[in-house]
C-alpha cells in the first residue's frame, strides 16, 4: 500500500512541474509577444497598409473616381516602349552599380579584415564616413565635382585638355558614379563581416599545398565569402533600383529611372492607378531578387 501511496505522490509531483513548466513556457511567450508587438504593429501600419493601398488602387481604373477594375495599367507597362526603355535602364544601373561596389569594395573589404596596419582604422572610418552624412549633401558634392563649373571641368581647361567645359551630368555613367559612392559602405561591410570569419589556416595550408594566391583566391577565399558577397549585392541593388534623390540630380531630368517615372505619373500627371501599377511591378522584382538570393545562399549552404 506504501508503494501505490508514493507512487501517486510521484505522478502527482510529476504532473505539477510539467504544469509549472507549461506555465512558464506560455509567459515566456506572452513576454516575447509584447516586445514584438510594437515592430509589428509599426510594420503593419508603415508598411503592409501602404503597400495593400497601393495594390488596390493600382487596379482601379481612375482614382480617386473608380467607376470599375482593371488590368490596363499593368498591361501598359510592358505595351509602352518608354516605360519598358525606363524599366531596363533601371535594372541596368541596379547592375551595374552592384558589380562596380563588389569591384571597388572586395579588396577595401579584404583590408578591414585582415590588415593588421594601423591604417585600418582610418580606412574604416572613411568606408563609414559617408554613412553620417545624409545622402543629398553627398549628392550635391557630385553636382559640385561634375557640374560644367565644377572642380573636373575647371582642372580640365585649365590644363588645356578641353576647350570647353565637358557634360559630365545629366547622363547615365553620372548616376551610376554617385550611386557607387553612396551605397559602396554597404557592400564593403557586408563582404568585410565575413571575410574576418575565416580561418587563416586554410589559407595558409592551400599556399603550403602550392596554390598560387591567384587560386588560393578562386577556391578558397571566394567560395567562403559569397554569403557576403552575395548580401551586399541584394542590399546594394535593391537600394540602387528604388533611389530617386541621386539620380533626378545627377541626371537633371535626362535619366529616368522607375522611382523618377512613378513621381511622374502620381505627381505630374496625377494618374495613380499608373504609378500605383509601376510601384507594384518594382516591389515584385525586388521580392524575386531578395527570393533568389535567399535560394542562392540555401544551396550554397548545403555544399
Amino acid at each position: 500500500m506504501s508503494t501505490a501511496v508514493s507512487g501517486s505522490t510521484d505522478l502527482s509531483a510529476g504532473g505539477h512541474t510539467s504544469a509549472a513548466k507549461r506555465s512558464t513556457r506560455i509567459r515566456q511567450s506572452l513576454k516575447l509577444s509584447a516586445l514584438l508587438l510594437p515592430g509589428v504593429i509599426f510594420l503593419i501600419v508603415g508598411l503592409l497598409w501602404p503597400f495593400a493601398s497601393m495594390l488596390g488602387i493600382s487596379f482601379y481604373d481612375k482614382y480617386p473616381a473608380n467607376t470599375s477594375l482593371t488590368l490596363d495599367h499593368y498591361l501598359l507597362q510592358f505595351e509602352d516602349s518608354y516605360a519598358l526603355f525606363v524599366a531596363l535602364r533601371t535594372l541596368a544601373l541596379g547592375l551595374w552599380v552592384t558589380v562596380l561596389t563588389a569591384v571597388i569594395g572586395y579588396p577595401v573589404a579584404w583590408y578591414l579584415a585582415r590588415s593588421d596596419s594601423r591604417l585600418k582604422h582610418l580606412v574604416f572610418l572613411g568606408v563609414v564616413s559617408p554613412l553620417l552624412v545624409s545622402i543629398v549633401v553627398r549628392t550635391l558634392g557630385w553636382t559640385i565635382l561634375l557640374g560644367n563649373e565644377g572642380l573636373v571641368n575647371a582642372l580640365l581647361v585649365s590644363l588645356g585638355i578641353v576647350d570647353e567645359p565637358l557634360r559630365l551630368m545629366q547622363s547615365f555613367w553620372s548616376v551610376v558614379l554617385g550611386m557607387t559612392h553612396v551605397l559602396l559602405p554597404f557592400m564593403v561591410l557586408s563582404i568585410s563581416s565575413v571575410l574576418s570569419k575565416i580561418d587563416q589556416s586554410l589559407i595558409e595550408s592551400a599556399a603550403v599545398m602550392g596554390a598560387s594566391p591567384f587560386q588560393n583566391f578562386l577556391r578558397i577565399i571566394l567560395p567562403l565569402s559569397v554569403q557576403g558577397l552575395a548580401a551586399g549585392s541584394v542590399i546594394v541593388f535593391c537600394l540602387s533600383i528604388g533611389a530617386y534623390i541621386t539620380p533626378i540630380w545627377l541626371g537633371r531630368g535626362q535619366v529616368n529611372v522607375m522611382s523618377i517615372y512613378i513621381h511622374e505619373q502620381m505627381v505630374v500627371m496625377v494618374d495613380w492607378p499608373a504609378g500605383a501599377a509601376a510601384s507594384m511591378i518594382l516591389t515584385i522584382v525586388t521580392l524575386i531578387v531578395l527570393m533568389l538570393y535567399g535560394l542562392a545562399i540555401k544551396r550554397h549552404a548545403r555544399r
